[in-house]
C-alpha cells in the first residue's frame, strides 16, 4: 500500500514599494509598485499634514514559509508618514516549514523627513518569524520608526511558548553602519533578559544630525510613563528607547508618546 504525499502549501510572495518626492513645493507621490499580498492605501491627510502610505496585507495574516518585502523612500526635501492598516499576525507555522519573512527598507534622503509607524505584530503561539528592517538615512534627513511585538495572545490566556522570533535592525548613514539591533526569542519569553512577566516590547528608533534635544524631549515622556518599564539612551547619535510590559498597556503607553513627542496624532488607523 503506497501512501500519497502530503500537499504542498501555496505560500505567499508579496511586495510594495512607495516612493515620494518633492515637487512644486509638495510632497507627491513618485512612484508605487505592488504585488498580492501586499498594498497600499493613500488616504487623506488631516490639513497641514504631510501625505500618509498605508500599508496592508490582504491575505489576513502571515504563516510560515511566507515572504513579504516593503520599501519606503522619502526623496530631498519631502516629507510624508508611513504606517500599516492593523495589527499584523503571525500564525503558528505549520510542521516542517520554514520560518516567515519580513524584509523592510526604508530610504531618506537629504532634508527629508520620514514616520516608519507601523502597528504592532503579534506573534501566535507556535509562529515562526525572521524580519529584517534596514534604514538609510543621508546626513540632513530626519527618521522617526517604531516596532512593536506582542508575544502571544493575553486576552485568550495564550502564551508565546514556543515558536521562533528574530528581529533584526540596523540604520545606516552614507558608507557606513551606525547602529544594529537583534532581538532573538525562541520558545518562551526570556526571563533573564529582562521581559520578566511582560508580553510586548516597542521599540522607537530615532535618527536626525542633532539628537541631543530630542533625546531630552525623549527622556522625560518616557518618564512619566505609567505601568510599563520604559527608557530611553543615544548610541552613535541614534535615539534609541525601548517599552516593555503587558501588550495593552505598551501600546498605550506608545500611542502617548509617539502623539506627543511628535505633537501630532498618529495616523487615524491606529484608532479605529
Amino acid at each position: 500500500m503506497t501512501t500519497s504525499p502530503s500537499p504542498r502549501m501555496q505560500r505567499a510572495s508579496g511586495e510594495s514599494r512607495v516612493a515620494f518626492d518633492l515637487r512644486d513645493g509638495r510632497t507627491r507621490l513618485g512612484d508605487l509598485y505592488q504585488r498580492d499580498p501586499c498594498r497600499v492605501l493613500f488616504p487623506k491627510s488631516e490639513p497641514g499634514e504631510p501625505p500618509q502610505a498605508v500599508m496592508i496585507t490582504t491575505s489576513g495574516g502571515v504563516t510560515g514559509g511566507d515572504a513579504l518585502k516593503m520599501a519606503v523612500e522619502i526623496g530631498p526635501g519631502a516629507e510624508a508618514v508611513a504606517t500599516t492598516q492593523a495589527a499584523e499576525k503571525i500564525y503558528r507555522a505549520s510542521k516542517g516549514s520554514a520560518p516567515c519573512t519580513i524584509d523592510v527598507e526604508v530610504r531618506v534622503a537629504e532634508g527629508a523627513t520620514l514616520d516608519w509607524l507601523p502597528q504592532e505584530t503579534i506573534v501566535f503561539e507556535g509562529a515562526q518569524l525572521k524580519r529584517r528592517t534596514v534604514a538609510e538615512v543621508v546626513e540632513g534627513g530626519s527618521l522617526l520608526a517604531c516596532e512593536m511585538v506582542v508575544f502571544g495572545r493575553g486576552a485568550s490566556g495564550e502564551r508565546f511558548a514556543s515558536g521562533l522570533l528574530l528581529d533584526a535592525w540596523s540604520v545606516r548613514r552614507p558608507g557606513r553602519l551606525v547602529w544594529t539591533d537583534t532581538l532573538r526569542v525562541e520558545g518562551e519569553t526570556p526571563d533573564g533578559a529582562g521581559f520578566g512577566t511582560a508580553n510586548a516590547l516597542a521599540t522607537v528608533i530615532g535618527v536626525w544630525d542633532t539628537p541631543r534635544p530630542h533625546f531630552e524631549k525623549a527622556r522625560a515622556l518616557l518618564d512619566a510613563a505609567e505601568e510599563v518599564r520604559a527608557g530611553v539612551t543615544v548610541v552613535n547619535g541614534i535615539l534609541v528607547a525601548r517599552v516593555l510590559g503587558e501588550a495593552t498597556a505598551v501600546r498605550h503607553a506608545t500611542i502617548r508618546f509617539l502623539t506627543e513627542f511628535r505633537g501630532r496624532r498618529l495616523p487615524r488607523v491606529w484608532h479605529v
